[in-house]
């Protein structure tokens, strides 16, 4: 019995992290390919502030875009 507080404790922590597999191709969600985004979107490399790129993200592939990231 004392399994099951650390399993329910595993499930809520597995539901609660997102996972990158899991976005809906919206603008600004991580991507690894172009297919991984919606219509209209492509997957762009997204620098921070510095100019270096630190991901791969959806996004129109014109000009810059500006995605709020934490």
């Amino acid at each position: 019995m004392k399994r099951s507080p650390r399993l329910l404790l595993a499930l809520m922590l597995l539901a609660t992290v997102p996972l990158a597999s899991c976005t809906k191709g919206d603008e600004c969600d991580v991507c690894e390919q172009d297919s991984d985004c919606q219509d209209g979107f492509v997957c762009v490399n997204f620098l921070d502030g510095g100019g270096n790129v630190v991901g791969k993200r959806c996004g129109s592939g014109v000009g810059a875009s500006s995605c709020r990231v934490r």
